[in-house]
């Protein structure tokens, strides 16, 4: 009896210590939470963003190297959600990961230097870049070289365009809304902003029907199963709009007729100094609204500037050169095509258009204005993650503006084309681009020097 008593107590220990194994190896193979100094973050982001040539995919397989091969601060499926959730929101793809990630290793103020660090190596490249086009644009070989450029990037997008709606068109309504998209904002006057929102709520419409028809679907089967009356459909109660409160009369400001008494010199002085003032102050005035006029537009395209810098590229067009006229056509092609030659985001022309229209000042605050929206949706988003992900509504939403990206994406190289392309040889350079691009495996800013130093050589060659 004691024999049977002890192999009893062996084979349980045996299974408890089986189970305690098991535990202990799931727990050493669990990634574990990293926290990681700022400095270091600040060291790391410095050093891609100055090397992170061809945006987007390229820039984040960079961060993927050091953060989870090198560094190992986190695992495949931590970086993989840190990818998923930069591509779901609006703003630079590249930019996006890095918030989350220094969110994630050093809290808010990890992802403020994450992505500080990130940006300035490309910001004072494209201010050198931009003081150097000052200098450059009346030379005519520079001209030659800038038109090179102007045309690969029209070839770039167009590239991009094809590649991004094989992935993203996968259904007969996602063709249909991307070229709708494209329609809109080639030949109409309707923003980006109307088109990402019209895009999401025509998904969401969709989703909610097919949702409907599937349930009235399983409804008919199940009535057909137990034979008997199923439960209808439960009446959805309309929200009450909320009562509209009374304003508060407006306070009549008692006006006091009655004039001081006192000398005529001193009232005459009261009456001269703000108007003194306003004269000395009036460059400083006019400089601050043409800073806020900028940063009002560069904060509306970075909230709604789904799929990268290239989407914004309309919207931003129409704004500054169609509607304020502060840059030609001409300028602003170059400074898109400098967007592609510096490295980082793309979104980084905001440096380029800001220098241009107020100096460094403008430059600074279109670019803090550019990236400032995405920013903040990807640290709200980053600390709920796995709620955003979940909530269907969010997905609907997105589900359609990615086809509609495609459409900004081809809008985009229509209106650099109206702009960059100008003669024959401009359109051979441009198809060429998008050859490469296609078929080769070409890092883009190779592509763009190259072209544009054909364009120069052909150019020379037909003058000469």
């Amino acid at each position: 009896m004691s024999a049977v008593n002890e192999s009893r107590d062996w084979k349980v220990n045996l299974r408890k210590g089986g189970s305690w194994l098991r535990q202990w190896v799931a727990g050493q193979l669990a990634p574990q939470p990293v926290k990681v100094d700022r400095r270091q973050l600040s060291r790391m982001f410095l050093r891609l963003g100055a090397t992170g040539f061809g945006g987007g995919i390229a820039v984040i397989a960079q961060i993927r190297r050091v953060v989870v091969t090198e560094q190992r601060w986190l695992s495949e499926m931590e970086f993989l959600d840190a990818v998923s959730l930069a591509q779901s929101l609006p703003g630079a793809s590249a930019a996006n990961a890095v918030t989350y990630i220094g969110l994630k290793l050093a809290g808010l103020r990890g992802a403020l230097v994450s992505i500080g660090s990130f940006i300035l190596p490309s910001f004072l490249m494209m201010i050198g870049l931009t003081v150097a086009h000052d200098y450059l644009s009346q030379a005519a070989d520079a001209q030659r070289v800038f038109q090179g450029f102007n045309a690969a990037v029209v070839g770039l997008i167009a590239a991009t365009t094809v590649k991004l709606g094989k992935t993203a068109m996968q259904r007969q309504w996602h063709l249909e809304l991307g070229v709708a998209v494209g329609f809109m904002l080639v030949f109409t006057e309707t923003t980006v902003a109307e088109v990402v929102l019209l895009a999401g709520l025509t998904a969401v419409f969709i989703q909610s029907f097919k949702n409907r028809a599937r349930h009235r679907v399983r409804q008919r089967l199940r009535k057909k199963r137990e034979s008997v009356l199923g439960e209808g459909y439960e009446a959805e109660e309309e929200a009450e709009d909320p009562a509209e409160q009374e304003g508060a009369k407006p306070a009549a400001a008692a006006g006091d007729d009655t004039e001081s008494e006192g000398p005529v010199q001193l009232r005459l002085l009261s009456c001269t100094l703000p108007l003194v003032a306003l004269l000395f102050s009036w460059p400083f005035l006019e400089k601050f609204v043409l800073v806020w006029k900028l940063m009002t537009i560069f904060l509306r395209v970075g909230t709604v500037t789904f799929g990268g810098g290239f989407v914004m590229i309309p919207q931003i067009e129409t704004d500054i050169v169609n509607v304020h006229g502060w840059l030609t056509h001409q300028t602003f092609a170059d400074g898109m095509a400098f967007g592609q030659l510096t490295p980082g985001p793309v979104l980084i022309t905001a440096t380029f258009i800001g220098y241009k229209v107020a100096g460094l000042t403008g430059a600074v605050a279109a670019t803090i204005s550019a990236f400032l929206p995405s920013f903040v949706m990807t640290a709200v988003a980053g600390t709920s993650l796995n709620r955003f992900r979940a909530n269907t509504q969010v997905q609907a939403f997105l589900a359609g503006v990615a086809p509609a990206v495609v459409g900004m994406l081809a809008a985009a190289g229509v209106s650099l084309a109206k702009a960059g392309l100008n003669t024959p040889l401009s359109y051979g350079v441009a198809t060429l681009a998008f050859l490469l691009m296609m078929r080769a495996r070409f890092n883009p800013v190779v592509i763009i020097a190259g072209c544009g130093i054909l364009q120069w050589l052909l150019s020379r060659g037909f003058v000469g």
